[in-house]
């Protein structure tokens, strides 16, 4: 007859057994519904991910999901680095949604995305940096949203592009649009055909047929990023000839700031702001 403490071992080894055989398969089962797991609102097959009046954009899809389309959601905005956490996706849709602001750096960390399609929506803000990071982007599309102009540099470091759709937009073609006139003039990507809304003498104009020449605008050319020696300063002298005024700024070596010396008033048909400074 075994002894009674050979028993109990016995026993125990096997409950071991037993407790550690369900929390693999435990573990296995967790892990298998990580990998698998939709978000709330959302409708996923292997490949794909489609969301229908989500309240947010949700933080990560399965791994395997390289496409996922937004429709009818309820979130106000693209806040930035909104899918960090999805960065194989390669088509991205956001359609007949209601958000109306796109924040800088939305879309970074994604090296793979190829399509990005945000149509029907009520955008009217968005940044110059809002698509910075999407080196492998070939088609971009904002058609029909409440755009009335663009940012200069919003397509800088697209390199990749070869379409792009800003049909359906109301477009206001002053000198803010004219970097975009410049810009389709030398691009290799297809440009849809996109036409003026205002000002009145622009309305329906193709802006794909507009010259840069067209644009009679006021130039001001501030380096903000220009650290000057204000120390070896006396005088800044801002002409502006189109408003018929001339300032001059003394610098105060004491204070360390610029104050008001004089002002000249008087017309100039010279259109250029400009802006002097000596010691």
């Amino acid at each position: 007859m075994e002894p009674e403490w050979i028993k109990r071992m016995g026993n125990a080894s096997r409950t071991f057994r037993r407790n550690a055989y369900f929390l693999c398969l435990l573990s296995v089962l967790l892990l298998i519904e990580g990998k698998t797991k939709c978000p709330a609102r959302c409708t996923c097959t292997k490949d794909n991910a489609l969301c229908e009046n989500a309240r947010t954009i949700p933080r990560s899809v399965p791994p395997d999901v390289t496409s996922l389309s937004f429709v009818r959601s309820a979130f106000t905005k693209i806040q930035k680095g909104s899918f960090l956490l999805t960065p194989s996706l390669q088509l991205l849709l956001f359609t007949s949604n209601t958000f109306d602001v796109i924040s800088s750096d939305a879309f970074i960390g994604l090296p793979h995305l190829e399509y990005l399609f945000i149509e029907n929506n009520s955008i009217k803000t968005i940044s110059n940096t809002t698509f910075r990071g999407l080196k492998s982007l070939i088609h971009l599309s904002l058609a029909n949203n409440n755009l009335q102009t663009l940012p200069k540099d919003i397509f800088k470091g697209l390199d990749s592009l070869t379409n792009v759709d800003l049909r359906g937009n109301a477009f206001n073609c002053d000198c803010k649009l004219k970097w975009l006139v410049e810009w389709m003039s030398r691009t290799n990507a297809t440009v849809e055909d996109i036409y003026c809304e205002s000002p009145p003498e622009y309305k329906k104009r193709k802006i794909n047929n507009l010259s840069p020449n067209e644009f009679d605008c006021i130039i001001t050319d501030f380096d903000v990023f220009r650290h000057l020696p204000y120390q070896s300063l006396s005088f800044v002298v801002i002409a502006q000839p189109f408003t018929g005024k001339c300032i001059f700024l003394e610098w105060d070596h004491v204070e360390g700031t610029f104050r008001n010396y004089d002002n000249i008033t008087g017309m100039n048909n010279s259109y250029q702001t400009t802006l002097h400074y000596w010691s």
